[in-house]
C-alpha cells in the first residue's frame, strides 16, 4: 500500500514545485498540501474503501483549486495553467472516476461529476458522461429527461436530445414524463428554427439542414399518436398535451385535432367535456376582451356543458359545469354581463338541485352567490333543503346555523330559530362530530347575550367526550369571567367529579387562581393533585408546573420538591421517567442559580 501511496505523491512534486516557484505558495504551504493530500491517498488505499473519503478528496482538491485562481487574480500571475490548474482538475475528473466506479448505483455522485464538468464548460466531457451515467441507470425517465435538456438548451444540438429520448423510450415505453417532454422538445426544436428563419428572413438556415417535416412541425404530431398508442384508455395523459401544445403559435390546427381525438376516444369521461368546454374560454383575455365577444365565447363554452350534462348525468360533470360558471363571476365586466352570469349560475344551481347532483361543496358555493346578490330568503331556503337532503352533514347545518345567525335581530323568535336549528342538527348528524355546531351555537349566545347560554354549557357537559371536554373548558372560564371565583370553584369541584376531563381543564382552573389579586396555594394544590392523579402517568409538564409552584410561590415549600419528584418518578411511565428527571435537573440548576 505504502509504495503505491508514495508513487501517486512522487507524481504531485511537479506541480507543487510549480507552485512554490511562480509564487503562488510558499513553502510551508505546498508542504501542507502535500501532507493532506498523503493522508487522503492512504485512506483511499485502504481494504474497505468508504464514499465519504473520496468525497473529502474531491472537496479539498476543488478548494484548492478555487484558492489557486484567487492567488492568481492577486498575484497577476496567469502562466502555467497546464502544470498547476489542468493538474489539479485531471485529479478531480480521476478521484470522481474513481468513486463512481465503485459507487455506481448512487446517481448523486454521477450528477455531481456532471455539474463540475459543466461549470469548467466541458460540453464534450459532460455529454459522455450522461451516456456513461444512463448506461447504468436506464430506468429512470428524469436521467433521461435531464441529459435531452441538457443536449438541446446547452449543447445547441437538437439531434443528440432527439436520439437521447428515442432510446429513453426504448428502455421505459410506459413512461409518461418521457412522452410529454419528448413531444414538447420537438414543440421547441420546430419554434427555434421558424423564430430564426424569421428572424434572418430566410427560408433556409445557413449551415443547417433541417428536414421539412421538423419545420413544418410534423414530428410532434407523431410522437402524440405514438405516445397515444402506449397509453389509449388513460384520459388525462391525453388532456396533459394540451398545455404543451398551447404554448406555441403555430399548433392551432394541432390542437384542434387533440380536442377531436379527445371527444372521439373519451366522451364518457367528464374531464373530456370539461376541456373541450373550457377551450373557447380559453381564448377570452378576461377583461380587455369586448362584450360581445365574451358573451358569443362564453354561451359556445356553456352550450358544451349542456351538452354533456345530458349525455353524462353524474355530479362530478355538474360540479366541473358549475365550477366554470364560477370562474365567469370573477371576471371584472359591464353590470348587463355581471347580471347575465349570475342569472346563469344560479340557473345551473337550480338545474343541478333538481337532478339531484348537487355536490356539498356546490351547496356551499350556491349559499355563498346567493348571500353575495343580497337573496337572504332564498339562500335560508336552499340551506333549508339542502340540510333536509344531506341530513348527515356537519358542515352544511354548520352552513345554516350561521345564515340564521346573521339574520338575527334580536326578536325571540329568531333566538327560538336558532336554537330550533341547532336542536334539529343534532338529532340528525353524528354526535362526535357536531363539536363545530356546538362552538357556533356558544359563540353566538356569548355576543346576543343568551340567556339559554347556561343550559346549553350544561346540555354540552353530559355529552360524549369530543363534546364534552371543550364545553367544560369553556363553561369554566366563562363562569370565572362572569361570576364571582366562588362559584367558578364550585363549578370546577362539580364538573372535576365526573368524566370525561382534561389536562387543558385543570390548567384553565389553576390559571383562574392565579388571575386573582392574591393567589391562595391550597387552592392550587388542591387543583393540581386532582391533576396530577388523572394525568400524573403522561404529563411531565404538569410536575414541573407543580414543583415550580412549590418552588416560586411565596408560600410554597421548596421542601416539598423531593416527595414531588419521588411521586412522578414511580407514576411516569417508561421514557417519561428519563425526560422528567432531565427536565427537573435543569430546573432545580437554575432555582439555585438564582
Amino acid at each position: 500500500m505504502a509504495e503505491f501511496v508514495q508513487q501517486s505523491i512522487e507524481e504531485m512534486l511537479p506541480e507543487l514545485e510549480q507552485m512554490e516557484r511562480v509564487g503562488l505558495f510558499i513553502k510551508t504551504e505546498t508542504r501542507a498540501i502535500l501532507k493532506k493530500r498523503k493522508a487522503f491517498e492512504y485512506k483511499l488505499r485502504r481494504r474497505t474503501k468508504q464514499k465519504e473519503d473520496y468525497l473529502q478528496y474531491i472537496q479539498y482538491e476543488i478548494n484548492l483549486l478555487s484558492l489557486v485562481r484567487k492567488r492568481r487574480e492577486n498575484t497577476g500571475y496567469s502562466f502555467k495553467r497546464f502544470e498547476i490548474d489542468i493538474a489539479i482538475v485531471q485529479r478531480i475528473h480521476r478521484l470522481f472516476r474513481m468513486v463512481i466506479y465503485r459507487f455506481q448505483d448512487d446517481v448523486k455522485l454521477w450528477l455531481s461529476h456532471i455539474e463540475f464538468s459543466k461549470k469548467r464548460n466541458e460540453k464534450a466531457s459532460v455529454s459522455k458522461m450522461f451516456t456513461r451515467m444512463l448506461q447504468v441507470h436506464n430506468r429512470n425517465p428524469g436521467l433521461w429527461v435531464m441529459a435531452a435538456k441538457w443536449e438541446l438548451e446547452d449543447n445547441m444540438s437538437a439531434e443528440n436530445a432527439r436520439n437521447l429520448l428515442q432510446r429513453g423510450l426504448r428502455f421505459n415505453p410506459k413512461s409518461k414524463q418521457l412522452w410529454l417532454e419528448y413531444y414538447r422538445m420537438e414543440l421547441l426544436n420546430t419554434d427555434k428554427i421558424r423564430k430564426r428563419r424569421q428572424i434572418l428572413g430566410t427560408t433556409v438556415d445557413e449551415g443547417e439542414e433541417a428536414p421539412d417535416a421538423v419545420v413544418e412541425g410534423k414530428i410532434a404530431p407523431m410522437v402524440y399518436r405514438k405516445a397515444l398508442d402506449e397509453f389509449p384508455d388513460d384520459v388525462n395523459f391525453h388532456l396533459s398535451f394540451l398545455p404543451i401544445c398551447k404554448l406555441f403559435e403555430f399548433t392551432k390546427d394541432h390542437m384542434e385535432q387533440i380536442y377531436i381525438d379527445l371527444k372521439q376516444s373519451h366522451d364518457d369521461k367528464e374531464v373530456t367535456w370539461d376541456a373541450l368546454a373550457r377551450r373557447h374560454l380559453s381564448q377570452e383575455q378576461s377583461e380587455s376582451m369586448e362584450e360581445e365577444a365574451a358573451n358569443a365565447a362564453e354561451n359556445k363554452c356553456f352550450g358544451v356543458f349542456v351538452e354533456a350534462v345530458q349525455r353524462l348525468q353524474t355530479e362530478k360533470m355538474w360540479t366541473l359545469y358549475l365550477q366554470a360558471c364560477l370562474e365567469c363571476l370573477k371576471l371584472r365586466s359591464s353590470e348587463r354581463m355581471v347580471f347575465l352570469r349570475i342569472r346563469r349560475c344560479l340557473d345551473t344551481f337550480d338545474q343541478a338541485w333538481t337532478a339531484s347532483k348537487l355536490s356539498e361543496n356546490m351547496v356551499e358555493e350556491w349559499v355563498e352567490v346567493l348571500t353575495n346578490t343580497g337573496q337572504i330568503a332564498e339562500t335560508r331556503q336552499v340551506c333549508k333543503k339542502a340540510t333536509s337532503r344531506y341530513s348527515e352533514s356537519v358542515r352544511l347545518w354548520n352552513l345554516r346555523l350561521i345564515i340564521a345567525v346573521r339574520c338575527y335581530t334580536g326578536s325571540s323568535n329568531d333566538d327560538d330559530d336558532v336554537f330550533k336549528i341547532f336542536q334539529d342538527s343534532l338529532h340528525s348528524v353524528n354526535v362526535k362530530s357536531s363539536l363545530p355546531l356546538w362552538q357556533l351555537t356558544v359563540e353566538w349566545c356569548l355576543t346576543s347575550k343568551s340567556a339559554r347560554l347556561q343550559e346549553l354549557f350544561e346540555l354540552g357537559c353530559n355529552q360524549c367526550r369530543q363534546i364534552a371536554v371543550p364545553m367544560k373548558e369553556h363553561y369554566l372560564e366563562w363562569t370565572a369571567m362572569n361570576e364571582r371565583i366562588e362559584k367558578a370553584r364550585d363549578l370546577y369541584k362539580r364538573l372535576s367529579a365526573s368524566q370525561p376531563l382534561s389536562v387543558e381543564f385543570f390548567k384553565k382552573c389553576i390559571n383562574i387562581e392565579n388571575s386573582q389579586p392574591h393567589p391562595k396555594i391550597k387552592r392550587l394544590r388542591l387543583v393540581y393533585e386532582d391533576a396530577v392523579r388523572e394525568y400524573g402517568t403522561m404529563d411531565t409538564g404538569l410536575w414541573l408546573d407543580y414543583i415550580t409552584l412549590e418552588l416560586h410561590h411565596p408560600k410554597g415549600k421548596p421542601g416539598n420538591t423531593g416527595k414531588l419528584h419521588w411521586r412522578a418518578v414511580k407514576m411516569l411511565k417508561g421514557k417519561l421517567t428519563e425526560q422528567f428527571i432531565t427536565e427537573y435537573t435543569l430546573l432545580i440548576t437554575q432555582y439555585k442559580c438564582e
